[in-house]
């Protein structure tokens, strides 16, 4: 897949943009072990990476709990976990600076509420890279479905044979290539790795600069 092929990208946030996933996997370990469940990261990781909807269903059907009462263990841990900084993925802000360069957009899709992502983005230092976003909280489905990637491309009247989506779980590259864009995905310890995308990245460095 050559540069040549696209200008755009439409990226994921959670575990692509920013390394969310110690919060996440933290907040969900602390709440079943104050429900007397304790889980090893090894155990956490390919569920998590899935969704964390996947791991709460798992794990609440593993040990014989209420989905509702893991989600409310977790939630009051990430209310801690979740404020502490989540820092740019390696290369994130090279392969955006490197679109932004090629006159391309930095678009984003993510199942994150809008306030709570770009707090994050901002301390991160990737808000000012960043040139529309939409969210689950704006009104749209969430992933695989394709429709806040429908939605970018129409809003910034783009063909979507021009925009490579960018994410590190299965669910980003079925909503991607449903849209009708190019893809690729972001090599994640823990992710499955059965997936169609157009490309595998080892990191996000690969996005920079003329070498694709």
């Amino acid at each position: 897949m050559k540069r040549s092929a696209w200008n755009h990208v439409i990226w994921d946030l959670d575990g692509t943009l920013l390394d969310t996933y110690p919060a996440t996997d933290g907040a969900l370990a602390a709440a079943l072990d104050g429900l007397g469940r304790p889980v090893t990261p090894e155990e956490l990781r390919p569920l998590t990476r899935i969704t964390l909807a996947h791991a709460v269903t798992a794990l609440a059907g593993r040990f014989g709990l209420p989905e509702e009462t893991v989600w409310a263990g977790y939630e009051r841990e990430y209310a801690v976990r979740g404020l502490t900084f989540s820092p740019a993925m390696p290369g994130a802000q090279e392969a955006m600076r490197s679109v932004r360069a090629g006159g391309g957009l930095n678009l984003l899709a993510t199942h994150r509420d809008r306030e709570g992502a770009l707090r994050k983005l901002k301390a991160a230092g990737l808000d000012k890279l960043l040139d529309d976003m939409l969210c689950v909280s704006d009104g749209f489905p969430r992933k695989p479905d394709p429709a806040l990637f429908l939605a970018l491309l129409e809003q910034h009247s783009l063909g979507p044979a021009e925009v490579l989506a960018v994410g590190d779980r299965e669910l980003d590259i079925r909503a991607g290539r449903a849209a009708g864009c190019l893809t690729a995905l972001l090599v994640t310890a823990g992710v499955p790795m059965h997936t169609g995308a157009d490309r595998v990245l080892d990191g996000l460095g690969a996005l920079a600069g003329s070498g694709l």
